[in-house]
């Protein structure tokens, strides 16, 4: 699928993609590389209606493994990091600014250089994340067994999970949700103890996790056993939804943040896939709840086509593994994704599902 799409290579192998949460008017988000020289930051602007990216790069002084932008200020960003061919174990997190420039210094060939603010103390850092209620005065960041929560300066030990891979921030309460091995868990960052727990969750690692942000208690899962599995992390006996569509490891899953029945994986396949899962979607009330109306007012009849679960389209414009997928917070119906042999890919969900899911 290539429709509605368009395509940005960066010049070195790259692994991490985020959106610039805070920028609500304009799609923006952030790659980082880890090439073997010369690695960076790129911003990558994009213009929803000429469908144009504008990159912008800032030198990073070792590989990016990991990358996260704040979510009330777009100038901080927070990168995890180690040297080139370093060992993974004494990977570092670095708080960034990016320097004030105007238009005319965002040229694609121009380098701009990242102030240094704080460096993590911790060393083997995978991931960091920003509390999206806390205006940004709390951070979260694992390692392989632990959790740091840095605004209280201690850790929660992680001791049920081995090789910690992923976590996601529950936007709705005060935990922490994470997956290592084949373990899915939620940690309360009040007392620092399990809030659920299920082993097995997937024949094999789990690498990817997100959170739905409009329905409580539903979290999502990719393992390398090629499946997505939707779970209501109150009853963990089996997945609400067992999600098809990959052939090899999932490496990203995420939940759209208004239209949560759109959900964008992506594997070591080199496939983006975008699935509707409505009927475990906050909007299963609402279609529940006027469905009756719209047959009465129709005579029995809907003549508007309504959402259903399934594959909606496959992206294949990439000739390598994706590692991360990412929606705009600009633009409901637009998202990016990218793949280790450096291709971003910025794209939209195909129309005719948009004016299903609008009902027009």
């Amino acid at each position: 699928m290539t429709e509605n799409s368009s395509v940005f290579g960066l010049r070195h192998q790259a692994r991490c993609l985020t959106p610039v949460t805070s920028s609500t008017e304009q799609s923006k988000f952030l790659a980082g590389t880890v090439g073997a020289k010369d690695n960076v930051v790129c911003l990558l602007e994009y213009d929803d209606d000429d469908t144009m990216i504008t990159p912008t790069m800032y030198n990073h002084p070792e590989e990016v493994w990991d990358i996260v932008s704040c979510p009330t200020d777009e100038d901080l960003l927070f990168t995890c990091h180690s040297p080139v061919s370093g060992n993974p174990l004494n990977r570092r997190a670095t708080l960034w600014r990016k320097p004030a420039m105007t238009k005319d210094e965002g040229g694609r060939d121009q380098r701009h250089e990242l102030t240094s603010l704080v460096t993590l103390e911790q060393e083997g850092i995978k991931k960091v994340l920003w509390d999206p209620k806390e205006q940004s005065q709390q951070i979260i960041s694992i390692d392989a067994n632990k959790i740091y929560l840095a605004s209280i300066h201690n850790d929660t030990n992680a001791p049920s999970l081995r090789q910690l891979q992923n976590a996601v921030w529950n936007p709705h309460h005060p935990e922490m949700v994470t997956v290592g091995d084949r373990t899915l868990a939620g940690w309360d960052l009040r007392s620092g103890k399990s809030s659920f727990s299920r082993a097995d969750t997937h024949k094999s690692t789990i690498r990817a996790v997100d959170y739905n942000p409009n329905k409580p208690y539903c979290v999502v899962t990719g393992g390398d056993d090629a499946m997505v599995n939707i779970w209501d992390v109150r009853q963990l006996s089996q997945p609400m939804m067992a999600v098809e569509g990959h052939s090899h490891w999932v490496w990203s899953v995420a939940f759209n943040h208004l239209q949560d029945q759109l959900l964008l994986t992506s594997g070591s396949d080199t496939l983006v896939n975008l699935h509707n899962v409505v009927s475990v979607s906050s909007a299963s009330y609402l279609d529940s709840s006027s469905e009756d109306e719209d047959e009465d007012a129709q005579g029995g009849d809907r003549s508007t086509e309504k959402p259903s679960d399934g594959l909606i389209c496959t992206y294949d414009q990439h000739e390598d593994s994706v590692y991360k997928v990412a929606w705009s917070p600009a633009d409901t119906w637009t998202f990016a994704s990218i793949s280790y042999a450096g291709r971003v890919v910025i794209s939209q969900v195909p129309t005719h599902e948009k004016f299903k899911i609008l009902g027009v």
